[in-house]
């Protein structure tokens, strides 16, 4: 405990000298899970794109009208780093996904005749059928590669407007206090989506990974990724860079964990269904969490409980409180995300399979992918954080998508409901916790770029500065959030702080206090790391 209070101390001193130095500058806004590499990586065969590019949806192949009209992602990127400068969102957790092979592979789409163009132009990555056609992935291998695309643009200028701007990933937290006095610097923090990333789809699709072969590759990735080892095999330099996390589960079953409903109806006709929803985690998972979070060799590298099943991050959970008696606490990271504002034991979050008849009496999503409000309190118990991710499917049920279609696109009404439905989430989770230090949690977590449905007015970094703008409004005039809150529950939850105070958190202030308090200490090893990758 004192060592936190010190760690608490310490950051609150970097912000008095941060702000009695620089009075008259904002602090860049954050984003802890966006996916701006996607597109210019997964084009790199075809196009040359890189992480600033605005990047067009390329619909110019043939196509299936079927996929394209029902697609309601946006035609253009949403993270680019352009598009982060000019809405002043320069520090952002970058994350990294190998594309799962049977999202590649839909049903009622034939790749060969219409699936390369059909791709190219819902998703915006320029896909070869050779990309497509693969019949086996080794996804460890595309991770890697997908690092070195990213470090190897790190510090190259980039000119907007006659000024030269560049990204850095953050090493420590004296890098990241130089990055946010420097208005031309982006600051990046490693993270990567997936369990599947560390291993192959061989063994993952066909519910192999306990084999000794998979075990022995699987471990020995998690020591590339945390410093151990070598990045790739047969080289000398191992990832010097930092990764905050991983999210040990995605969509489909990777053999380590559990994960949580993520697919409607529709989209399990197209990409088959997701099996093991509502199972714990595996031997193999249970010894890759332990050496994630362990130490003794490398890098710890935290755990992002998003996409988990239930099952798996209550067992979790349980372990991290085992941790804590012997004095380490491991903050989780619940990175893209709706709030869901009943209890693990209401009969509609986990008494009922995730489908869309559960949410139909409800304004808010209680889908399990979604934390409930034990979820809330153990990620405050853990000083860890709550991204709330910017997809209108994800932070709404079936009333609060009718109270938005009830609204005239464009007009004021529908940009206060769709500001109303945001702050329902995060009020949602203060009123779970019910004390002050509760707003020190919360943040965004866009998801931009991760093929989603953007809330109408917010579907780009770039408008980040409209979304603190209408925030502030709604928090210094409340109004009542339909039958969730009225305006004096608004008000107490609010807690003496004023509108500009919570917002200033939820943009900016709770990331960059995150990464002050835990950078050093989740970074630190004792290895002589004689290379830089």
């Amino acid at each position: 405990m004192r060592k936190r209070n010190i760690q608490q101390f310490i950051h609150c001193l970097f912000f008095i000298l941060f702000f009695l130095t620089n009075l008259s500058a904002q602090l860049p806004y954050a984003d802890i899970h966006v996916h701006t590499s996607i597109k210019p990586f997964n084009s790199r065969h075809k196009t040359d794109y890189n992480h600033w590019d605005v990047i067009e949806h390329n619909c110019s192949q043939h196509y299936s009208n079927f996929f394209v009209n029902k697609s309601t992602v946006p035609r253009r990127s949403q993270s680019d780093f352009e598009t982060m400068i000019k809405g002043n969102t320069r520090i952002a957790f970058l994350s990294l996904t190998p594309l799962e092979r049977r999202m590649m592979r839909p049903r009622l789409l034939n790749v060969t005749k219409k699936g390369v163009g059909t791709y190219s132009c819902v998703t915006g990555i320029n896909y070869t059928s050779e990309f497509l056609n693969r019949v086996n992935y080794d996804y460890f291998t595309e991770l890697a590669d997908n690092l070195q695309f990213v470090i190897d643009s790190e510090h190259q200028p980039y000119s907007i407007d006659g000024v030269d701007y560049t990204y850095e990933i953050i090493q420590n937290a004296a890098h990241l206090s130089s990055i946010i006095k420097d208005k031309t610097k982006i600051g990046l923090i490693l993270s990567i989506e997936g369990g599947h990333a560390l291993g192959n789809s061989y063994y993952m699709e066909n519910d192999l990974t306990e084999l000794p072969e998979n075990r022995r590759d699987v471990l020995n990735n998690v020591d590339r990724i945390k410093g151990v080892l070598s990045l790739k095999e047969g080289s000398k330099e191992v990832l010097e860079y930092p990764v905050m996390s991983i999210n040990l589960a995605h969509f489909y079953w990777n053999g380590l964990c559990g994960q949580a409903r993520t697919f409607t109806g529709r989209e399990e006709i197209v990409f088959g269904k997701q099996k093991n929803n509502d199972v714990g985690f595996s031997p193999l998972g249970m010894d890759v969490m332990r050496r994630l979070l362990d130490r003794s060799e490398g890098r710890r590298v935290l755990i992002d409980v998003r996409h988990m099943s239930l099952q798996s991050r209550q067992e979790y959970y349980q372990y991290l409180d085992d941790l804590m008696v012997v004095r380490d606490t491991v903050p989780v990271i619940f990175g893209h995300c709706a709030v869901s504002n009943l209890s693990w034991a209401h009969e509609d979050y986990a008494g009922q399979k995730d489908n869309l008849k559960k949410n139909k009496e409800y304004y808010l999503n209680n889908w399990t992918i979604n934390p409930a409000k034990e979820d809330i309190q153990f990620i405050h118990k853990t000083g860890g954080l709550v991204g709330l991710m910017l997809d209108k499917n994800r932070i709404t049920g079936t009333k609060g998508k009718k109270a938005i279609e009830a609204t005239v696109p464009g007009s004021q009404e529908r940009r206060e409901t769709l500001i109303d439905l945001i702050m329902a989430n995060i009020l949602s989770g203060v009123q779970a916790i019910g004390e002050a230090s509760a707003w020190d949690i919360f943040c965004l977590g866009s998801d931009f770029d991760g093929m989603i449905t953007p809330v109408d007015n917010y579907q780009t970094v770039g408008n980040y500065p409209d979304l603190a703008r209408d925030m502030t409004a709604f928090l210094n005039e409340p109004r009542p959030i339909f039958d969730l809150f009225s305006v004096e529950e608004i008000k107490g939850l609010m807690f003496d702080y004023t509108a500009e105070e919570i917002v200033s958190k939820i943009m900016s202030e709770n990331v960059l206090n995150f990464l002050t308090e835990n950078l050093d200490e989740l970074y630190s090893t004792e290895l002589e790391q004689s290379s830089r990758f």
